[in-house]
């Protein structure tokens, strides 16, 4: 199945960049094309404006043969040529007097001041101006066509400077946009030279922009993460080649010692032993799976808190007839209204192995209490007994893995170790130190899990 098509970042900036300064210029040109326009119909007013004052007063002054006379001689074409009449009013009529060469036929009765009509097929401008006594009328007309001519010649003078620059920009666009994701290109080589069978964490000297340096925090805490998570697969295979080495060995001698006796006593003897190795290697290799279970260094998000006390009660229940078939009497003790962070399922792994430590290592008859107790917002969870107790100098020891107390048993050592995980990973705190009392003055053995006030405040704020 093929992936999504990728595309490049850099093209795709270049074109975005340069259609935006494109873009920019050609509003930049429209505008300025109208500001354009409205200039010249300013300027182009107030010439109208000028010749037809100056025709008037020319005019009214009398000397309108002469002024004729040297426009026909001096005329010559224009730009923007100016189309003029002049009327004398004679006799309450008023007559034709002056007209521009080429040109002719105004309409007579045109409103004083600026308007618009059709002339000659085209839209003209005209401006209509009165003497005092109204004797004399000059009209003044300009076509359209001459004023969006010109205004048309100053927006394109603009527009062909910016048209020619444009590939001047796209290409300084284009180096810059390369020059900036230099470092995604210098950040992509480093991960691509990483190891898969020793990763480190990427150079952090290497000086990154703002946007790419939270990439590379993001990369050098999942290179962290997967380097945990190889080191806890390659511990978990090493103990667990380790510690099933042996069982192994003893089955299969157990199994040929079976197969080789003489006597029906000594073959049930060596398959007693078979299925004892069975059930050793079986709560072992339980043991080694939780312990898998709990190695992550992260479980996600943290869970909400909850009350251990139905919790513990289903453990110890459930554990009970464990302590009935050794006479071990399970006193529990839990009060209401606790309010830990930690998942449901560690906690119940955490106590049955505690549990099961104490049902195993206290002996026949012994005394075993759990109390979930809570002082002020913080909780404990204790598991404590009148066995034989552990050395001061062992009890620092046992939350090691594979490291077992002094009392023989058929344990793994790897209870202490799960557990200690578990509170690692529930910001809690893993206490050992001495049981219940015992009848000879010395004390059995207890574990404490503290669930702090501190880290019950990080969960929640979280």
């Amino acid at each position: 199945m093929s992936g999504t098509p990728g595309y490049s970042l850099r093209n795709r900036l270049v074109w975005l960049l340069t259609s935006a300064v494109a873009a920019i210029w050609l509003l930049s040109a429209l505008v300025v094309y109208q500001r354009a326009h409205d200039e010249a119909d300013a300027l182009f007013d107030a010439q109208l404006t000028q010749v037809a004052d100056t025709l008037l007063a020319i005019v009214a002054g009398g000397e309108v043969e002469h002024f004729v006379e040297e426009l026909h001689e001096h005329h010559r074409p224009d730009s923007v040529p100016i189309a003029f009449e002049v009327w004398h009013r004679k006799h309450g009529q008023m007559l034709r007097l002056v007209t521009s060469n080429g040109r002719g036929g105004f309409e007579a009765a045109m409103t004083p001041g600026f308007s618009e009509h059709p002339y000659q097929g085209a839209r003209w401008r005209f401006y209509t101006v009165l003497d005092e006594d109204a004797e004399y009328q000059v009209v003044v007309g300009q076509a359209h066509a001459s004023r969006e001519g010109l205004a048309r010649e100053i927006g394109l003078s603009l527009l062909i400077p910016a048209l020619l620059a444009l590939p001047l920009m796209a290409l300084a666009v284009w180096w810059g946009v390369g020059r900036s994701l230099r470092p995604v290109n210098t950040l992509a080589r480093q991960v691509g030279a990483l190891d898969a069978q020793a990763l480190v964490p990427l150079d952090a000297s290497l000086a990154l922009p703002n946007e790419i340096a939270p990439l590379r925090t993001a990369l050098n805490a999942l290179i962290r993460r997967v380097t945990e998570a190889f080191e806890n697969e390659r511990r978990f295979t090493a103990d667990a080649a380790h510690e099933l080495r042996t069982p192994l060995a003893a089955l299969k001698i157990q199994a040929q010692v079976a197969q080789r006796a003489q006597t029906s006593d000594s073959q049930q003897h060596a398959l007693t032993q078979v299925v004892a190795g069975v059930d050793r290697m079986t709560h072992l290799v339980a043991q080694l799976l939780t312990l898998a279970r709990v190695d992550p260094a992260s479980q996600g998000s943290a869970p909400p808190p909850l009350d251990p006390a139905a919790i513990v009660a289903a453990v110890c229940a459930e554990l009970q007839p464990q302590a009935a078939r050794h006479a071990q009497s399970l006193i529990v003790e839990a009060a209401e209204g606790c309010s830990i962070a930690v998942t449901a399922a560690w906690l119940q792994i955490a106590l049955r192995n505690l549990l099961d430590n104490a049902l195993r290592y206290a002996g026949e008859g012994a005394r075993i209490e759990v109390r979930l107790a809570r002082s002020g917002p913080a909780c404990t969870l204790t598991v404590a007994d009148d066995g034989p107790g552990v050395a001061p100098d062992l009890r620092a020891k046992l939350s090691a893995r594979f490291v077992r107390g002094e009392v023989e048993s058929e344990g793994c050592g790897l209870g202490l170790s799960i557990v200690a995980r578990i509170a690692t990973l529930s910001h809690a705190v893993l206490e050992l130190g001495d049981g219940l009392p015992r009848a000879d003055g010395g004390h059995g053995f207890a574990a404490t899990l503290r669930f702090s006030t501190a880290a019950m405040a990080e969960v929640g704020a979280r």
